[in-house]
């Protein structure tokens, strides 16, 4: 669960940040660094690219304006009194940091060339955010002013900036759960993202200013288990102890819920026959938004299933994995007018997933606007009329009750099944399926159902929509 540590690195290794710009404007061309004021004047900053200039780019436009936004919250965040803020902050590129993604010293920042560039997409930002609170939080300072000062131990030193990173600056992410994989080795004190998990629940359960009470003693020098006593009554252990114990009790319910109801387990019939869980009900383990790391905050785990339950901030849900030949199954309750879908051998060669993968359409057949419905190959199969209505076959039960959707694909034959009733069946490729996609919208998307492998994904920005039950087995010819 730890994320890459960062290096405090020693008082001799600092240049003030007007120094060192100065310096090196003299030697390299404008554009390896960036200069910009922000905080309505109050503050400066510089990102130095001199050794990563293919990186200068991209720290205009996503690194700045996070250092714009997020430093004057973060000296917001942790005040305390007398603090004085440095006003002058330098971010610079290096490629001599070894295995350090980046690290914090006074008023600077080191970012390691090699893993940003392997993180830029992922964690690169949000580790600046870590290395921008060591910047505040400035707790050295505190031992040369006081010779009485006590040290902060390095867990809290650590889990503060965890704590704000994961839980206020990215949350969408979640790269700080305790699930059932990782809660018998949780420590409050075992540093960086457990200790934030440990800090968000004492902040929400116990006290709303701890972080900023923890932080202002540290700062000062006055820093002992006494803070954590007068703001919550219990030792930092005891509260340790409720926390880990409350993480335990969560997974333990939830598991025994599962087993009870047989949700999001297999059976062992299930497990001989290939049979994969693609979620565990606990958390989003295995899944990413789509062309993203980490899941963006509407998208929730809700009673044991994955629930879309805000679509103007959720995206579509990509597994982690690619899927070639398959079965799927999958439980889904909709929105009354919800409108979701299914896509696979989705590929991001694309702004959306849907350009390269056809879609399952998911909906509320009564009052959803789109006239593609549920279970239909979108824009290119449907099912045939039902001879007892005269209408299109349709084996939906209304929004709000739990659908069963079951779908085979395969290169000699895909098949769609929703609540044990077969719609139709195509097979990829084959001359009926192109002269399909060729008279549809997606004739004109070169890489549309162009890959046999991919991703599965689920749609999530058409409405509310919750999944469960989700599990996949890979097929042989």
């Amino acid at each position: 669960m730890k994320t890459p540590g960062c290096l405090l690195l020693g008082a001799s290794l600092v240049l003030s940040s007007i120094g060192s710009y100065s310096t090196v404007a003299a030697e390299t061309s404008p554009k390896e660094i960036r200069s910009f004021d922000f905080g309505g004047g109050k503050y400066h900053g510089s990102i130095d690219t001199t050794k990563a200039p293919d990186l200068t780019e991209w720290s205009e436009k996503n690194l700045a304006p996070v250092v714009r936004e997020w430093y004057p919250k973060l000296v917001a965040l942790l005040p305390s009194k007398g603090f004085t803020p440095y006003t002058n902050i330098t971010l610079r590129f290096r490629d001599d940091m070894g295995g350090t993604p980046a690290s914090a010293s006074g008023d600077s920042i080191n970012c390691n060339a090699g893993w940003f560039r392997k993180e830029l997409e992922g964690e690169a930002v949000g580790s600046v955010v870590h290395e921008m609170v060591h910047v505040v939080q400035r707790y050295g300072g505190n031992r040369r002013d006081n010779p009485k000062a006590t040290r902060v131990p390095g867990w809290l030193t650590e889990g503060i900036p965890d704590y704000i990173r994961w839980f206020l600056y990215e949350p969408e992410s979640r790269g700080a759960e305790i699930t059932r994989q990782n809660v018998e080795k949780a420590r409050y004190d075992s540093s960086y993202r457990v200790t934030g998990n440990f800090l968000d629940w004492a902040v929400r359960t116990k006290d709303k200013d701890l972080v900023q009470k923890l932080n202002a003693a540290a700062r000062q020098g006055d820093y002992s288990d006494a803070v954590w006593k007068d703001a919550t009554g219990k030792t930092s252990e005891e509260l340790g102890a409720e926390w880990k114990k409350s993480n335990e009790d969560r997974i333990a319910k939830l598991v025994t819920a599962q087993r009870e109801t047989g949700v999001n387990t297999l059976t062992d019939d299930e497990k001989k026959a290939g049979w994969k869980l693609l979620f565990n009900g606990e958390s989003f383990n295995g899944w990413h938004n789509y062309r993203m790391k980490g899941v963006q905050p509407g998208w929730q785990i809700e009673d044991g299933t994955i629930a879309c339950i805000d679509p103007h901030r959720a995206g579509d849900l990509s597994t982690d994995g690619e899927y070639g030949a398959f079965e799927l199954e999958l439980d889904y309750n909709i929105s009354e007018g919800g409108n979701s879908g299914i896509m696979f051998h989705v590929v991001p060669k694309e702004g959306a997933a849907w350009a390269t993968g056809p879609e399952i359409q998911l909906e509320d057949n009564a009052k959803a606007a789109d006239p593609q419905r549920c279970g239909w190959l979108y824009a290119l199969y449907q099912p045939p009329i039902d001879p007892k209505t005269g209408k299109t076959l349709d084996a939906t039960k209304p929004a709000g009750e739990w659908n069963h959707v079951r779908v085979v694909i395969s290169p000699e034959k895909c098949e769609h099944i929703i609540n044990g009733v077969k719609y139709f069946d195509y097979v990829m490729g084959s001359d009926d399926f192109k002269a399909r996609v060729a008279k549809s919208k997606f004739g004109k998307m070169p890489n549309f159902a162009k890959f046999d492998r991919g991703a599965i994904v689920l749609q999530g920005d058409h409405g509310k929509v919750a999944f469960r039950n989700v599990k996949v087995r890979p097929l042989e010819k």
